[in-house]
């Protein structure tokens, strides 16, 4: 590339800043890759990719380069909430070299998983109930699952910042300590697992942490079950401080052409009550599970993920 102070713009070095080269590199920063369809990790699915040029020196227009710098400026103002702070050309006007470029270019292809801000959430959705009911110390298990409507759509959801939720609400039927207990562990110790695109948390605090793998999310978490959240109670009644609660996360696997890691996403649910405490044995509980929508922001992308999503 010889795109520098004093030379004559090439249409080559505009094409690899719009494209990656002569031809389309997603290895080489550039915006099409992080704006348009991209690969894997890369792409925020936008149809306002830009278009390259054509023939030797002196073809690239002012107009262009003002649409170029749109496009980065949309890139890093939905990334980190601001733009590259290049003044664009206008026709008519001398193109000066513009020294920063292609540090903001990069930039916008090394933060690409970050976002800003989100839409707004869309909560309640998907509810199911899980009941679990036995008399003596017992372990129980179940799954959810969510699945988007194409593999694009997920790469774009998560691409740009989304992040699935899953909550937890848990009803007492038999009203008693034991019951009393896993609500607490479910709702307060627990609540929620946000899930995005390399990193997960829960929102609810406590309870003795086993594993806490929160650096891993839809691209980095696999098709193996894997293990983002062990818990024991701690509960202040001794008899219930060792029930222990897990999370694993996992992806149905590669669904499309553009190197996605799938469609679906399944939570594994495993608890295990160790207390017998020979007078409150019964367990009798509802374990309610919604999830929560957390979009990306459309303030300056269009929304190429879509709103509906298949709950299992």
């Amino acid at each position: 590339m010889t795109y520098s102070s004093g030379g004559l713009i090439q249409a080559l070095d505009y094409n690899t800043f719009v494209q990656g080269g002569a031809s389309v590199n997603h290895s080489v920063a550039n915006i099409n890759t992080v704006w348009g369809v991209g690969t894997g990790n890369k792409g925020y699915g936008q149809s306002t990719t830009l278009s390259t040029v054509t023939g030797g020196n002196d073809q690239v227009t002012a107009t262009q380069w003002s649409t170029l710098i749109a496009r980065l400026n949309s890139a890093l103002t939905h990334q980190s909430g601001g733009g590259s702070g290049i003044t664009a050309p206008t026709a008519g006007t001398t193109i000066a070299y513009l020294s920063a470029l292609a540090g903001k270019i990069t930039d916008a292809n090394t933060n690409r998983l970050l976002a800003n801000a989100n839409g707004t959430d869309v909560t309640g959705q998907g509810s199911s109930t899980s009941t679990w009911n036995t008399s003596t110390p017992t372990t129980h298990s179940f799954s959810r699952t969510i699945t988007f409507n194409s593999a694009d759509k997920a790469r774009y959801f998560f691409n740009a910042g989304g992040k699935i939720i899953i909550n937890f609400a848990v009803t007492n039927t038999a009203g008693n300590s034991k019951g009393a207990d896993w609500k607490t562990f479910f709702e307060s110790k627990v609540a929620s697992i946000v899930v995005g695109s390399t990193t997960n948390g829960r929102t609810g605090t406590g309870g003795g942490s086993t594993t806490l793998a929160t650096a891993y999310g839809y691209w980095n978490v696999g098709t193996s079950n894997r293990t983002i959240l062990a818990l024991t109670s701690n509960s202040g009644t001794a008899d219930y401080g060792g029930n222990t609660l897990s999370v694993g996360l996992r992806t149905n696997g590669v669904q499309g052409s553009n190197s996605d890691v799938g469609t679906v996403l399944t939570f594994q649910i495993d608890l295990n009550d160790v207390a017998g405490d020979n007078f409150n044995d019964q367990i009798n509980i509802g374990i309610t599970t919604t999830f929560t929508i957390r979009p990306p922001s459309t303030a300056n992308l269009t929304d190429t993920w879509g709103s509906s999503y298949t709950y299992g």
